[in-house]
């Protein structure tokens, strides 16, 4: 019982040191994206795309 006992203490201490190791890398990520400069989505001159008008429904006359 003590061996499997030690078993789930020494993997606890891994998850949570890879826990760890998890956000200090999300950390340095997140630390270069904020020194990025803003690249701007839309410039001047280029192209819009237009949103396509709704189609229209033709609704057909059944005659009984």
């Amino acid at each position: 019982m003590a061996a499997s006992r030690l078993t789930l203490a020494d993997e606890l201490s891994d998850i949570r040191a890879e826990i760890a190791r998890l956000q200090q890398r999300e950390n340095r990520l997140q630390a270069l994206a904020d020194d990025l400069p803003v690249i701007p989505v839309f410039r001047r001159g280029w192209p819009m795309l237009r949103k396509q008008p709704a189609s229209t429904t033709v609704s057909a006359t059944v005659s009984a």
